[in-house]
């Protein structure tokens, strides 16, 4: 049976990594939303995205990223902001704060110098040290084959719900709570296909949320320090590399998305 937004009931069998039930998460919702959105990085509910990356030949690189959310998530995120202690209804939506000083702690990251653009919006720069140490070090989400300063590599990201489970508290301590509030598999692990979730959102939160996640992406360009040979998942020119990801399938990983890029 889907959740009910008023009772708090879970889907059966549904249990939230770390081992809270869909109800704890829909309670939790009241004070954890103040961040939601800001997984616009990889995952960001109803947030669309645009990632500029590039990759130097000592594997180094920088990510320029803005997020923003959209019009109808921002309302339910307001509204259940205002159901909370006072504290959780003031500040940003997306709070830069919190996302670097995440960020700063994760594997492979130099530094975070992201800053509120209003509220609902999020933009600046992500160094990275290692580009095959970010986030999850030889745990198969980020694979670079080549030698630092060698004219040519090869970088392939590989993103399953295993993996997008253990990037989540990466990005952010209470990212688990949020995608599980809005019920994403890749926090709660559950079995569901693209359509299927998006009729459970629609039936807990409407059909005009549902709608801004289906339509919501992110749009990544990737410059690497060779002319590109190949790439899976994307089209290239030159040095760049871009993809056009659509958020649902990041939410949902009914299948496992791959991209590679080879120069």
């Amino acid at each position: 049976m889907p959740r009910n937004a008023a009772d708090g009931r879970g889907r059966a069998g549904l249990v939230r990594p770390g081992g809270k039930t869909p109800a704890a998460a829909l309670r939790a919702r009241k004070t954890l939303f103040a961040l939601l959105g800001g997984l616009g990085l990889f995952l960001y509910a109803s947030c669309s995205g645009q990632i500029t990356g590039q990759l130097a030949q000592d594997t180094s690189g920088t990510l320029q990223i803005q997020a923003g959310l959209e019009p109808n998530i921002i309302s339910l995120i307001n509204t259940l902001r205002s159901l909370g202690p006072a504290g959780t209804r003031q500040g940003p939506i997306l709070d830069a704060a919190a996302f670097n000083s995440a960020l700063q702690a994760a594997p492979g990251v130099k530094s975070a110098v992201l800053r509120n653009n209003g509220q609902e919006r999020i933009a600046g720069t992500v160094s990275i040290s290692r580009i095959g140490d970010l986030f999850l070090a030889g745990n198969g989400f980020i694979r670079y084959e080549g030698s630092p300063g060698a004219p040519s590599g090869k970088l392939s990201i590989h993103l399953d719900r295993a993996t997008g489970f253990r990037i989540l508290p990466l990005i952010s301590s209470e990212a688990v709570d949020y995608l599980s509030a809005l019920m994403a598999p890749v926090a709660t692990g559950e079995a569901l296909s693209k359509k299927e979730y998006l009729e459970l959102v629609s039936s807990v939160y409407g059909e005009d949320i549902a709608a801004e996640i289906a339509a919501a992406g992110i749009g990544a360009r990737i410059s690497v320090p060779g002319a590109i040979s190949s790439v899976k998942g994307g089209t290239f020119s030159g040095r760049e590399a871009r993809f056009d990801i659509p958020l649902l399938d990041i939410l949902v990983l009914e299948a496992p998305l791959d991209y590679e890029i080879a120069w």
